[in-house]
């Protein structure tokens, strides 16, 4: 009897040490009888799953090894019928939802990060509903009506703005938070982000978190895509602010950011020159196949616009003056070329900050910039509205 009761306490015991050793995710979703549950894991670039299991009177449960951080996973009947979880080390997570609407019927016991989640889902859930009625409003409105526009456009604004004060208040008070990363990087309904890294107050809240982040989970991907993220952002801007000064240190009297460089025949031809017309400065090289193909899209822009008062002046990055050549004459591009013959360490393609092939800039017959990288059918809109 003491050896049976013996053994009854190292089963006991050593279950309880296993159980200390998982994390759980149970509960009921009514109506879901006999159907799956599929539980995910979301990795950074992609959405494992993990398990599944086959609802039996509403109830289901997942037992998992315990996590080494805190961990989004996706709860979900289909893919189109799910709820997003944030569950930490040994939590048992208690979820209670109807079938039909996951979303927007589930409640939460035991995960404070899952209660974060839920909360930011809701507030944008709703910032969407206030944002779509809005644009509903502009869209009736008559376009002499610009006191009212102004009007919808302030309102519009301000709820974003107080939608980034929220979050940026909640990073703050919650700087070892994954929920605050989920927050950084929701989208709105027409897919466009909240908040902007590149916004000087938006990047404030994602660098405080990048900075808690590392610090605390300084193994954790998820912590160091954030500070990665925020770093490259950060030195594209640097560099963008470069490229400004850049541009401002070579604009010419007639405002033109000026690029002077020798075409095929050694002639030196200036931008500037061709004040009085609408450009498209060209950036291309005869090794990229892009470039190729959007110059031929080009030479029927070309066609039909030159003699509306259209000028093309296309810079090459090539650094073969044979290939360049080859290229030009193959293609018959009657149009202004140029070219250092420095490559990627183009002057020119420095000065306009040019980051991959092909790029193009429209510019003015005052010389300002009015359009930039657009090519194919949205080039062509562009040249027609403006000539």
């Amino acid at each position: 009897m003491k050896q049976g009761l013996f053994l009854l306490l190292i089963v006991l015991f050593t279950s309880a040490c296993t159980n200390k050793d998982k994390f759980v995710i149970t509960g009921n979703i009514e109506g879901a009888m006999d159907k799956m549950l599929y539980l995910q894991r979301m990795d950074l670039n992609q959405t494992v799953t993990i398990d599944s299991v086959k609802i039996r009177n509403g109830e289901f449960k997942f037992k998992k090894d315990r996590l080494s951080e805190p961990t989004f996973f996706v709860l979900k009947l289909s893919d189109k019928n799910y709820i997003t979880l944030l569950a930490d080390t040994i939590e048992t997570v208690v979820v209670n939802a109807e079938a039909n609407n996951l979303e927007t019927s589930y409640q939460l016991r035991n995960s404070i990060g899952s209660v974060y989640i839920q909360m930011f889902n809701k507030r944008v859930r709703k910032l969407n509903t206030e944002l779509n009625t809005l644009i509903a409003k502009y869209q009736t409105i008559n376009k002499e009506d610009t006191k009212t526009k102004a009007k919808l456009e302030e309102e519009y604004t301000a709820l974003l703005n107080d939608h980034k004060s929220f979050v940026g208040e909640f990073i703050m008070e919650n700087p070892r938070s994954f929920a605050g990363y989920y927050a950084l990087f929701q989208n709105l309904d027409d897919n466009s982000a909240v908040l902007n890294v590149f916004d000087k107050k938006d990047q404030v809240s994602f660098s405080t978190l990048a900075t808690s982040l590392n610090l605390y989970y300084p193994e954790s991907e998820r912590a160091k895509q954030l500070y990665n993220y925020v770093l490259g952002a950060k030195a594209q801007q640097q560099r963008q602010k470069f490229a400004n000064e850049l541009l401002t240190s070579n604009a010419s009297e007639s405002g033109y950011v000026d690029i002077e460089a020798p075409n095929l025949k050694g002639d030196t031809i200036k931008l500037s020159s061709l004040e009085g017309k609408t450009i498209i400065v060209s950036f291309w090289a005869s090794w990229d196949e892009k470039s190729v193909i959007a110059n031929r899209h080009l030479k029927k822009v070309y066609s039909k616009y030159n003699s509306k008062g259209l000028e093309i002046y296309s810079v090459s990055l090539d650094k073969s003056k044979v290939l360049w050549e080859n290229a030009v004459k193959n293609e018959g591009y009657n149009w202004i070329d140029v070219s250092d013959l420095r490559y990627t360490n183009s002057f020119p393609a420095k000065l306009y900050n040019i980051k991959q092939l092909p790029a193009n800039y429209i510019i003015s017959p005052q010389g300002e910039i009015i359009g930039k990288n657009l090519f194919g059918n949205r080039l062509s809109e562009k040249l027609n509205e403006i000539l």
